[in-house]
């Protein structure tokens, strides 16, 4: 009787430990299992409220009443903890059928923290022989799978260093290679994805993929790809703190820097404006003398430091009190296209490009810089242009219009797509579905606020897909313009009304990142 026992309580704990640590791992995932990144989640409503649910709080709080009541027997013990286990068992399937319980994507690192996690659990208990020690196990599950990621961290931290080193020896072979530097807090994704094209037309280039802006990351890439008949590298470059964009420097040592634009995008990582800019400029400082750095003189955050530069500096930009190199003059666009007046000293030209979104011409400029720096003509440049693709798209959904800015995540791009919604017809229903903006830090709530002022105007409906962000957006609505607000977090829910609304004449506005079942029901 007691061996089936056993067994029972075996297969009960077992099936708890890998529900528990595949939610564990989803979190840790989510935020690239990086404690900066899972502390600012941690400072979020909906980051607050995890620590809330059943396995946290509630079983934890029942299973140390338990482990300290005096219950002398195994037999009790082995009972109560069956009852236990059929409860995680029954609450994960009312998660299931809510569809709410998290999987990770199962990556080789996930199932290894994972299968390890259950590893460690199972074999604590069989050194201690003491079957109330499932209880404090149990408790502890969190804190043992993320010590398990600090651990693993450490590990991979050394792989990592290992993959940087031999990708950095590898370029130093091809000392004719040029490689190319984008970083900023916004749109470095597609101004390189613009450069690619241009710069292919006449020469071979390499870039890094999408979303791929680490040092680990280009490191692999550089490792995978041939570079013996690659005449320019191009390079993005992403950062949660200072040092990350020096170390992908060191690995690839660009000629050309360019810097798209600064703003608060991961405030709450970097801690200030002024660690962001350092930050930032990482690249454009350790540029040679013999290098070029482009930087956008519209903003501040940019300009502000460019005297510090050894490099030659070129910059674009509207203003022409910044006496910007190359000044956007004119920029006219509609839901079919941009036109561009550039003027460089004294020539003045015309560039249409089928791109929507007037900011768009702020992506065009640097690709329009670096291109005259490898000697395109002006005639080539203008050819190339005119069969430019990516970014911001327009994709059909039914009879709805929907502007995909699914991978956008910060301030000024939100207000950026804001005005293309607004292009649209007013008898049209207008429709922003989002969860705001991430890693804000302190100013988050007040630029929410402002961003939802601007959203009052042009917009029938505010759909918000968390709570992380929910009130300071629907406070920010302006009463007199009648937006209806709607909060919509479990996937399946926002997923019917978005069925709903496929054949109605709407034009939806997805901003920043929705849940995968959205994702392939719109076709993003």
């Amino acid at each position: 009787m007691f061996s089936w026992l056993n067994l029972l309580v075996a297969f009960l704990w077992f099936t708890s430990a890998i529900v528990d640590y595949a939610d564990f791992c989803y979190v840790w995932q989510l935020k690239e299992y990086r404690l900066d990144r899972m502390r600012d989640f941690f400072s979020t409503p909906q980051g607050k409220n995890y620590w809330l649910k059943y396995p946290l709080l509630w079983r934890s709080l029942l299973a140390i009443v338990i482990f300290l009541w005096p219950i002398n027997d195994n037999l009790s013990v082995k009972y109560i903890l069956i009852g236990l286990f059929l409860t995680d068992g029954w609450y994960s399937f009312y998660k299931f059928k809510k569809h709410k319980l998290l999987r990770p994507k199962f990556t080789s690192k996930a199932l290894t923290l994972i299968l390890v996690s259950i590893f460690l659990e199972g074999i604590i208990f069989l050194l201690n022989r003491d079957w109330t020690i499932l209880f404090i196990l149990i408790v502890s599950r969190f804190f043992l799978f993320s010590g398990l990621v600090f651990f693993i961290n450490r590990f991979t931290d050394l792989l990592k260093n290992f993959y940087i080193k031999k990708a950095t020896k590898k370029l130093t072979s091809f000392p004719n290679l040029t490689v190319i530097g984008v970083t900023g807090s916004y749109g470095k994704t597609t101004v390189k994805n613009y450069l690619n094209h241009i710069l292919s037309k006449k020469f071979k280039t390499i870039t890094t993929p999408e979303r791929v802006n680490t040092d680990i990351g280009v490191a692999k890439i550089i490792l995978k790809e041939n570079f013996s008949d690659v005449d320019i590298f191009i390079v993005e470059m992403g950062a949660y703190k200072i040092g990350e964009i020096k170390k992908i420097y060191d690995m690839v040592k660009p000629k050309i820097g360019i810097l798209t634009a600064i703003n608060e995008q991961h405030l709450s990582l970097f801690g200030d404006i002024e660690k962001t800019k350092q930050a930032k400029f990482e690249l454009l400082n350790s540029l040679p003398e013999n290098g070029l750095a482009i930087i956008n003189s519209d903003n501040y955050h940019c300009r502000d430091k460019v005297s510090e530069l050894k490099s030659e500096v070129w910059t674009f930009g509207t203003d022409s009190d910044c006496q910007p190199t190359l000044e956007i003059k004119e920029v006219k666009f509609d839901l079919n296209g941009l036109k561009c007046k550039f003027k460089k000293e004294a020539m003045e030209f015309e560039l249409e490009a089928p791109l929507v979104g007037e900011f768009n011409a702020m992506n065009l400029a640097p690709c329009v810089l670096v291109a005259l720096k490898f000697n395109f003509k002006i005639e080539e440049i203008k050819d190339y242009f005119k069969n430019l693709s990516g970014g911001l798209r327009i994709i059909k959904y039914g009879s709805c219009d929907i502007i995909d800015d699914s991978y956008n995540s910060n301030p000024d791009g939100f207000r950026s797509a804001l005005d293309i919604l607004s292009r649209f017809p007013s008898e049209r229903r207008r429709i922003i579905i989002t969860r705001g903006v991430l890693e804000l830090g302190e100013k988050s709530d007040e630029i929410h606020e402002k961003i939802s002022e601007d959203i009052s105007f042009v917009t029938d409906e505010l759909v918000v897909i968390t709570k992380d962000f929910a009130e300071p957006l629907k406070k920010g609505l302006i009463e007199k313009y009648r937006t209806n607000f709607l909060l919509k977090e479990n996937p399946y829910n926002l997923l019917d009304y978005i069925k709903k609304i496929k054949d109605t004449n709407s034009v939806i506005l997805i901003e920043n990142r929705v849940p995968e079942i959205i994702s392939k029901e719109l076709s993003l």
